[in-house]
């Protein structure tokens, strides 16, 4: 019973991995092009690079053009990809169950919850190795495909120090569902987690005096010994791999304590809000009386722990920019000039030295795209999820039409995102009042537009992915993919002119390439991203209209 509740699991969830993976293959054949492109002066980008900054990558200018992209694949987007793979196995394996309502079958069985929680870890271990593997081998081919070599980068070190990394993030998540039995907590409180050590690791150790609290953070030690020159820190990993376990054996303890149930259920603060009589009232007022508005409440309760945590998130962080940006002003544009400008095209030549570059390249280039497209695409893959958790047919008796309830779906992702955005825009507006740091709040508003049209588009990619199959992890992988693989594009463009032309089928690049906090929104911005959302979220209420429902 053990091994073939594993072999379910993996079988359920190897696909959206997989997708996940061939989205970093296609990430590193942009940057492969971008950099070959280049050619030999990719070795003077290194000797031109301040010695700082070549020894926190543990790259030498040797290493040329596959050093380059190495660093980018090792030290940003390769392990978000593979830690939110492992974040969302994690908050899924005991949580999703309960919330699909399907632990009571389970535990039916006879099967353990100490043996169900085995079973379930095992599989999320074998879906993280089996990746960390399969982009290894990836990027090792795309390097010799281009004709480069691979000869001074460890890339085998450098996806030890991933996957551990990794699996810790995913532990947060396995043990917080565990105990909650709550996936979107777990999925958002690790993710938060995720965001919150990128930023700090690459933050703190510009600011004297706080270098060391970077290595409270675990994202530190994926580059912190140099892996891909000095091969695995043992020590390290062994510190790493002792905290997940630690972690494990906190969910298990967890797991093997409380009621589980059938359906998730409301964390408790929410819960008391909700019986409060006069809450009560206002939720009834929001919700209102019809289907439709009945519908709509049922699915943005869906996104509410995502929300909460990444608009929240976002939120704090955009105020807290604003002072931080007057203490650390003159380091960070000192920091930032010292890099070629060659090196500075993969920020968009954001000038770290004025606020709208601070804001630009640590706030709109990665975080706030994370925490809208985290939002929305969860969001888009709700409607898949109806048909996961069996309730759909139910739903569907109430004489309610699947065309209502797929546009119903689509319009709770433009409220998911729009709120994110908004969260975002009203947190930069105050840390710009806070701090008197002068930027436009016209361009603000305009930079939470194109905010919203991101997460319209990517929610709108998962929607068309849920609508046509049925299997929400499809959903999050297409929009999870199309993100990756956007980002990507926009990024490399500005290292290569030739990538240009095709960087405008990316989202990004109609959000960050023109940069609206310096120059406002331009009309045609927001007409391609909502015009985009409008005809992916048309499509899949067309899909889903015409396709045979399970559930």
């Amino acid at each position: 019973m053990l091994q073939t509740l594993y072999l379910k699991t993996v079988r359920d969830r190897w696909l959206g991995a997989l997708i996940g993976v061939a989205s970093l293959w296609l990430v590193a054949v942009f940057g492969m092009w971008a950099y070959s492109g280049i050619g030999d002066e990719a070795v003077d980008f290194f000797d031109q690079m301040p010695e700082f900054y070549s020894t926190m990558i543990g790259i030498s200018g040797d290493a040329g053009v596959t050093g380059l992209m190495m660093s980018m694949m090792f030290n940003f987007l390769g392990p978000f990809v593979i830690a939110g793979i492992a974040i969302s196995m994690g908050a899924a394996a005991i949580a999703g169950e309960e919330r699909d309502g399907t632990m009571n079958v389970l535990t039916t069985a006879p099967r353990s919850r100490s043996r169900l929680f085995a079973s379930k870890s095992a599989a999320a271990f074998t879906i993280a190795l089996g990746v960390n593997a399969l982009a290894w081998l990836g990027y090792v081919g795309v390097v010799l495909v281009f004709g480069e070599t691979s000869t001074g980068v460890d890339v085998g070190a450098a996806t030890v120090h991933v996957l551990v990394v990794s699996l810790l993030y995913g532990a947060v998540a396995l043990a917080i569902g565990a105990a909650t039995g709550q996936q979107q907590l777990a999925s958002g409180v690790a993710t938060a987690f995720l965001v919150v050590s990128f930023f700090a690791s690459g933050l703190l150790p510009m600011i004297e005096g706080w270098e060391d609290w970077a290595k409270v953070f675990p994202w530190h030690y994926i580059g912190a010994s140099q892996p891909l020159t000095n091969g695995v820190d043992w020590s390290q990993m062994g510190v790493i791999i002792a905290i997940t376990a630690g972690l494990v054996v906190v969910g298990w303890g967890a797991l093997i304590r409380r009621d589980l149930r059938s359906g998730e259920g409301r964390l408790s603060i929410v819960a008391r809000l909700q019986d409060d009589a006069r809450v009560a009232k206002v939720l009834e007022l929001l919700r209102g009386r019809s289907s439709t508005r009945g519908m709509l409440g049922m699915a943005l309760s869906d996104s509410r722990a995502l929300l909460t945590i990444a608009g929240g998130g976002m939120f704090a962080m955009m105020v807290v920019m604003g002072p931080l940006f007057n203490a650390v002003s003159d380091v960070v544009g000192q920091f930032a000039d010292a890099f070629p400008d060659s090196i500075m095209a993969m920020v968009g030549f954001a000038d770290y030295s004025r606020p709208e570059g601070w804001y630009h390249g640590e706030g709109l280039s990665i975080l706030a795209p994370v925490a809208v497209g985290v939002v929305a695409i969860a969001a888009g893959a709700a409607l898949a999820g109806e048909e996961r958790r069996r309730t759909i047919s139910v739903l569907l008796t109430s004489r309610v039409s699947r065309t209502r309830v797929a546009w119903t779906r689509a319009t709770a992702v433009l409220i998911a995102s729009l709120g994110v955005s908004a969260l975002t825009v009203v947190g930069m507006a105050l840390g710009n009042w806070i701090a008197g740091l002068g930027m436009s709040y016209a361009h603000i508003f305009g930079t939470g537009v194109l905010l919203w049209g991101l997460g319209a588009v990517l929610g709108g990619v998962a929607f068309l992915g849920g609508a046509l199959t049925g299997q929400p992890r499809i959903a999050v992988g297409a929009g999870t993919g199309v993100a990756i693989v956007g980002w990507a594009l926009t990024a490399f463009a500005a290292v290569n002119d030739a990538l240009e032309p095709i960087a405008h089928a990316s989202p990004f690049y109609y959000v960050t390439w023109h940069f609206p906090l310096d120059n406002g929104m331009y009309w045609y911005q927001p007409v391609v991203l909502f015009g985009a959302a409008a005809a992916l979220f048309a499509a899949g209420v067309a899909a889903y209209r015409e396709r045979d429902l399970r559930g």
